[in-house]
């Protein structure tokens, strides 16, 4: 830390003087004229800026520099830029462009998705989230080689190549978010509140992520503020019929010359959901409320943002018994309810983060301080009293140095840290875990170079971890460190017709306390478990390939992937009952090696602008050092999508209709005490519709499982007692967004 804040003083003596940067966009034909009203955004500022009829636009107060600039304008192409700025105006050209197929997307490293080196896929929410789910964990799910697992509908995790829990990291901007995503009832912590975007990396991320992203990360980054001397009050609801449930939100934005805020509300309500059978499935309700605010300031080139993120929900966890005899039947009912009941659990989420940024000519500091808090209650047959009250809290930093050699070098140094604090409530009458604090430090370094169409790059990475236990009452208490030393090798080629990427890179996770220390009933996943203290910490080494060709109207992209990891730790049935529930164990296997392909297909004549087509394949394999079918492995899965986009200017106008058609195929590589999965279709459609009147809306409206066809999935957590995803699910949404600009002196 001594080392960036020492670096921190040295280029504040830098802000001695702002000057007022200016420039304009025009058409990059012969003879260009001037592009009227472009959208100017300053990737790394976060200050966006509409350019005037004439093209023209300045922005105030800030030094001179070099800049990564998105500019973008309705039937032109997008671009961006880097390069020095001054108080001399700079001319920037886009070409005409009529299709959406190779659309601009900027990672929040602040480089094209395109011409990075690593295979990230970057996704707007609205587009994953363009037929409605009801949760965030259902919608990520459409994205290639990213499946779902959990119970109902209320509990939702994410599956990253046939990794997840802990082996997926979470991210919310720059702060890393912990929630027990070691228990397989211990959802996604966060809704859709105020998310634009959402970045997977896919494999080993530990270089840039920290410890544990063995399978991946999900980094899901907020909406950006909106121009500025701008303000928007925005409104959106939805109802389904699957669970006559609702969602619903509201959000204000506005900014300044130099402050910005985004603040956000949320409320969802749903009952039990209904099967195919008209039945439902008793206690899969559950409800719950958000809330989020950011604040971003800006002074010459000092830019900070203050974030805030509230959850609060209770979710029902359906298929809990105490009877030994059951069958489907058992958790269904004839009649749908919405109040509160047991077996539940209660989950509490405050994040707080502070988020700095010092830009200069070569340099870039960034750096976040933030905490977690995060609080489950789980419910077995009292309404009032919880049976386990765990709280975790967790303090973290992450810091980032960038500096530019040359034009074609980059540097980057970093180091994250974090310390956790997990205690159980002395009051609460079970335990499933230990208290125990777990403090991570990493460092890590990483050049790139450009060379005409080649990118390269490499790191290395040290992490240490630290997990001491002292509830000598529960079990005796424990001492363990872990090191681990991880590397990244990368290379690019990128043409405008096809590019090449190769990466190699190696990861680390080391065992968490649940899986060390684990000895007692899991309520919410229906099992007893128990952990190894003998466990070792799991390493991996990825090799990913992808290739893509990139023509005017069709673009096909490749992505096989080789996962090994050593020491692999799973959680296996021992076919034993214990107080009459089956007993599952921590157990470590040598090596493991999951294996697949990914593969895109997007389809947008020319001759037919308004038609788009879309095809993924994701499949993974999944097998010990015996070759034997690991566990909980997803099925291969097919997804099509044509989509009909609508130009005019009526007075009720549809703007797109959707057709998408899933096919999963049948799992019979199956581990120990598993059982095999059906294959199945999957029929959605969904359409939006906009009213342009003097404050314009959008309605959407559609259905999900438009056949009602009766499935299992294979990764969901009640296939083991029978019980079915849900049934046909009719939709209707509404979004209203009012913009004004404010007044300027």
């Amino acid at each position: 830390m001594r080392y960036f804040l020492t670096l921190s003083l040295f280029l504040f003596t830098n802000f001695l003087s702002s000057q007022e940067l200016k420039g304009s966009v025009m058409t990059s034909e012969p003879n260009g004229h001037p592009i009227p009203f472009a959208h100017v955004n300053f990737v790394d500022l976060g200050i966006n800026i509409l350019a005037d009829t004439n093209g023209y636009w300045q922005l105030n107060g800030v030094n001179e520099g070099v800049y990564r600039i998105e500019i973008s304008a309705y039937g032109y192409g997008s671009a961006l830029f880097e390069t020095e700025l001054s108080n001399v105006r700079t001319t920037f050209y886009l070409s005409e462009n009529h299709r959406e197929l190779d659309k601009l997307i900027i990672t929040h490293h602040g480089v094209l998705q395109n011409q990075s080196i690593t295979a990230i896929e970057t996704l707007p929410l609205k587009s994953i989230h363009a037929i409605p789910t009801a949760t965030l964990g259902e919608a990520l799910s459409a994205i290639p080689g990213v499946y779902q697992t959990g119970i109902g509908l209320g509990v939702s995790k994410p599956v990253i190549r046939g990794l997840s829990g802990s082996s997926v990291v979470t991210y919310v901007n720059s702060l890393r978010i912990e929630n027990q995503q070691w228990g397989g009832d211990h959802g996604l912590p966060l809704t859709s509140l105020g998310i634009g975007s959402v970045e997977v990396i896919k494999g080993p991320a530990s270089l840039l992520y920290g410890a544990d992203a063995l399978g991946g990360v999900l980094y899901f980054i907020d909406e950006p503020y909106v121009s500025q001397q701008s303000r928007q009050l925005s409104f959106e609801s939805k109802f389904n019929t699957m669970t006559m449930g609702t969602s619903n939100e509201a959000g204000f934005k506005m900014s300044t010359k130099k402050i910005r805020f985004n603040i956000y509300g949320a409320y969802d309500n749903h009952a039990d959901y209904q099967l195919p059978n008209k039945k439902y499935v008793l206690n899969s309700r559950f409800n719950q409320s958000a809330a989020k605010v950011a604040i971003g300031y800006g002074k010459k080139n000092w830019i900070v943002n203050l974030r805030y993120n509230f959850y609060n929900g209770r979710i029902g966890l359906p298929g809990h018994t105490h009877e030994l005899d059951v069958t489907p039947l058992t958790f269904q009912t004839m009649v749908q309810n919405r109040g509160e009941n047991v077996p539940a659990q209660a989950i509490t989420n405050h994040f707080f983060a502070i988020e700095q940024k010092l830009l200069m000519k070569r340099h870039e500091l960034h750096l976040t301080i933030g905490h977690t808090r995060n609080g489950l209650k789980e419910f077995e047959e009292k309404f009032f009293t919880p049976d386990i009250v765990l709280q975790l809290n967790n303090t973290l930093y992450n810091a980032k140095w960038r500096y530019k050699f040359t034009e074609n070098i980059d540097f980057f140094l970093g180091s994250q840290g974090m310390f956790q604090q997990n205690e159980n409530n002395p009051l609460a009458p079970e335990r499933l875990i230990p208290n125990a604090n777990t403090s991570d430090l990493g460092a890590y370094t990483l050049v790139t170079y450009r060379k005409d169409r080649w990118r390269f790059q490499v790191g290395a990475r040290f992490d240490n971890r630290t997990i001491e236990t002292k509830d000598e009452d529960f079990i005796p208490a424990v001492l363990k460190q872990y090191r681990g030393y991880n590397y990244s090798a990368g290379i690019a080629r990128l043409a405008k017709k096809s590019s090449i990427r190769l990466n190699v890179s190696s990861g680390f996770r080391a065992p968490t306390s649940s899986e060390l220390l684990s000895d007692g009933i899991h309520h919410g996943a229906f099992r007893y478990e128990r952990g190894n203290v003998a466990l070792a910490t799991e390493k991996a080494v990825q090799i990913d390939f992808s290739y893509a060709f990139h023509f005017d109207d069709l673009e096909i992209i490749v992505n096989p992937f080789y996962n090994r990891i050593r020491d692999y730790i799973y959680l296996s049935n021992s076919g034993e009952l214990v107080e009459d529930l089956p007993l599952f164990e921590y157990e470590q296997a040598d090596y493991a090696q999951l294996y697949g392909v990914d593969f895109g297909f997007h389809y947008h004549p020319h001759e037919a602008h308004w038609l788009h087509v879309e095809s993924s394949l994701s499949s993974v394999f999944a097998e010990d050092m015996s070759r034997n079918p690991l566990p909980l492995i997803p099925q291969t899965r097919l997804n099509n999508q044509i989509r009909i986009d609508f130009d005019g200017d009526r007075k009720v106008q549809f703007k797109n209709i959707m057709v998408q058609y899933l096919y999963f195929f049948k799992q019979n590589r199956l581990g120990v005490f598993e059982t095999g999965t059906a294959d199945y279709h999957l029929l959605n459609l969904g359409a939006t519709l906009a009213v342009n009147t003097s404050k314009p809306f959008i309605i959407s409206f559609g259905v999900r499982n438009l056949l009602n066809t009766t499935y299992i999935d294979h990764l969901a957590g009640l296939k083991q007692i029978g019980i079915p995803n849900p049934g046909i699910n009719f939709y209707l949404g509404f979004k209203v967004e009012l913009n004004h600009n404010l007044k300027t002196k």
